[in-house]
This record gives structure tokens, sequence and C-alpha cells, in this order.
């Protein structure tokens, strides 16, 4: 097999120092018995190596000599550096990707797989909603749009339990929710003051829903998209009219 001394080159500072696989010292070695300036160039190199590096009194001669072969190791020292940089940053970068998958990417849940129902006063889900259950208020306050999500971590930490009802909602709490005044002293938990209407969203209108407050400096508008968000969702539960 004939290799070019470019190769040859290349390998040469791994060759003398002992550190190539048996396959490639047979090539550098077949090379070597009919190329007389790679030979002279791996004597060169067997000379710096006796020299060393940092000795001292070195001749003019000898420091002309040896520099052509300093810039070939430094050649191959950056190959090996940036090979050991490449195969990092796809070490950092399958690890990154990987944590994604498994903390990060969501799956929605569908209306007809959450199983949610209403019956004696209190709402129920089909599936554990522990770590899947979010929600996005409107603009006006006045409406709660529910969707359910997992993610691997979720379904391995939380399992979905399917069949297994779980209870979201006492309707009488919501009721109390819309009742209270809008000055009414509540925590992160609470449902908020003055809800009206809670709708359960379909995976397919969750990004409609994130992008309701992208229209709060426009209040006829983010009502306009409230309405049309609520046209293609499920309705939970609807407020009474205590006044009447």
């Amino acid at each position: 097999m004939k290799i070019s001394c470019n190769i040859i080159e290349d390998l040469l500072p791994l060759y003398v120092d002992d550190m190539v696989s048996e396959d490639s010292r047979q090539l550098v070695e077949e090379h070597l018995k009919e190329c007389t300036t790679c030979q002279k160039m791996m004597e060169e190199m067997k000379k710096e190596n006796s020299l060393g590096h940092g000795k001292e009194g070195l001749a003019d001669a000898e420091r002309k000599a040896i520099e052509p072969l300093k810039k070939i190791r430094r050649k191959i020292r950056r190959k090996r550096i940036a090979a050991v940089l490449m195969a990092a940053v796809l070490v950092a970068a399958t690890g990154g990707i990987g944590h994604y998958w498994y903390y990060d990417k969501k799956s929605y849940i569908s209306w007809e797989d959450a199983g949610i129902t209403v019956r004696d006063g209190k709402i129920y889900a089909g599936i554990n909603p522990t770590g899947r259950l979010s929600a996005v208020v409107s603009v006006d306050q006045k409406n709660m749009f529910y969707m359910m999500s997992e993610t691997a971590w979720t379904r391995k930490e939380y399992p979905a339990d399917i069949d297994t009802e779980r209870e979201l909602w006492d309707v009488k709490d919501l009721q109390e929710a819309h009742d209270r005044g809008v000055n009414a002293v509540t925590d992160e938990t609470s449902m908020p003051s003055g809800i009206e209407n809670i709708y359960y969203v379909d995976p397919e209108n969750i990004k409609e829903a994130f992008r309701l407050w992208d229209y709060q400096d426009d209040p006829q508008e983010a009502q306009q998209k409230e309405e049309e968000l609520a046209a293609k969702c499920h309705l939970i539960w609807r407020a009474e009219d205590t006044d009447k």
C-alpha cells in the first residue's frame, strides 16, 4: 500500500514516541524502507529527543536543525487537542439533549386522555394530575385555561394511574373564588378572585393559550383572543350568577 509522505510526516512524531498502533507502525516502517527523506526526518526527530527540549547550551546549528521538527510536533499536538475538544463538545451536547428530552420535553394530553368529569359537586381527572396540571389565566382574570402535560421524568416519578380518578377541584371552592371581592387576600395557590370559567385546552391549542398575554396592552384584542380560544376548548365549569 502506497502511503504519501504527508501522512508519514503526521505519524512520525507518534512513531518515534512509540505511541502508534501496530498497523500504523507497519505502514511507517514500510514507507521508511523506500523514502530517504522521511528516514532523515525520523533520524532528526530521534536526535531532538536525545538532546531534550529544555537542555541548555545547544549550538545554533542544532537549534536550527530541530526547529522544523518542533513545528511538526506542535502541529500534531494541535490536532490531538482539537480531537479531544471535539469529543468533549459532542459529549456535552449529547448530555444536554438527553437532559432536555428527559426533563423538559413535554407531551400534552388531550381532553379524552385526561378523562375530566364533573359530578357530585366535584371535578375529577382520570389520570394522576401530579406534575402534569398547569394553567394560563386570561388577561381580564376571568377565565382559566388548564392543560395537562408530562415529561419522561414525570412519567417515572408520578405514574399516570390510568382509570384512577383524582379530585381536581371542589365546585364550591370555585364559586367562592368567583364571589369574593377583587381585594380579597389570596396566595399563589388560590384561584383568582372573580373567576368565571374554567376550560381545558387540547394539545393543538396550547400555543394559542400561551400567547394570550401577548395582547395585555390591548384589552379589546386580548378579550377577542380569549373568546376565540374558549370556543376551541372544553368548558369544565362556569360560575353561577349569585346576583340573580
